[in-house]
């Protein structure tokens, strides 16, 4: 059975790819390696994930490394902030550690977790693994394992494991909470505008009901109606 070096950002992420490798005939090592993951605890957090799935699923865990200061890692984009250009710096250093350690060990081939996700910038992780593919020798197998986005979903929560709520680096983290409070704005300003939508029209349907009680005649209720609207057409003075 082929040997495969599977690249792991979290837990959650791992399941589909190790699944479907699996049934591809690839015997998967997963390898947890990304220190641009802050803070430290989170970092933690995510690898103790990656551990529990490893066990879970029954699959050899590589670890290696730790988190970068999240300061010493924002300098080291050299200004290079915007998403999608600031994460190829992100992956390359992943494929090129990845791919360098498949070449040391043998393996037939690596792969990555960040191909399951989404959110990620999928074309600039293929260019980068590609990359590092030429750079160290080691052979890098393409999947797209976004086809199996729910399934993932699905079988990361009834396994537990823990879900992280941003990409990685400081810096997603401070977009995720912006958007987060941005999203908590929105959805407090909707309720207030629906709070305030159904009091006018509780406070419609008093008002109608007070007039029909003092208007018990039907026809009468209707004609007082028919004036009603048309002073409001033509502004005039309702009729004494």
């Amino acid at each position: 059975m082929p040997r495969i070096l599977l690249h792991v950002c979290c837990g959650p992420c791992s399941l589909m790819p190790i699944v479907h490798l699996r049934d591809e005939g690839w015997e998967p090592t997963a390898f947890f390696f990304n220190p641009n993951i802050h803070p430290a605890d989170e970092w933690q957090k995510r690898r103790d994930a990656m551990r529990e799935a490893a066990v879970r699923l029954n699959v050899p865990l590589l670890e290696e490394g730790a988190p970068v200061n999240p300061g010493r890692w924002s300098r080291e984009l050299n200004g290079i902030l915007r998403p999608g250009e600031r994460c190829r710096l992100c992956y390359r250093p992943r494929m090129e550690r990845t791919a360098a350690l498949a070449g040391e060990h043998h393996f037939d081939a690596f792969t990555t977790s960040l191909l399951y996700s989404r959110y990620q910038h999928h074309e600039a992780i293929v260019e980068e693994a590609t990359r590092a593919s030429v750079k160290t020798g080691a052979s890098f197998l393409y999947r797209d394992f976004r086809t199996w986005w729910w399934d993932g979903i699905a079988m990361s929560k009834k396994l537990g494991l823990y879900r992280q709520k941003w990409c990685g680096c400081i810096l997603s983290m401070k977009e995720a909470l912006a958007q987060q409070k941005e999203a908590e704005e929105k959805k407090a300003a909707q309720k207030a505008e629906r709070a305030e939508r159904l009091a006018k029209e509780a406070e419609e349907r008093r008002r109608r009901k007070e007039e029909a009680a003092a208007h018990p005649n039907k026809r009468a209720r209707k004609a007082l109606a028919r004036q009603a609207m048309q002073n409001a057409a033509t502004n005039k003075a309702p009729l004494p």
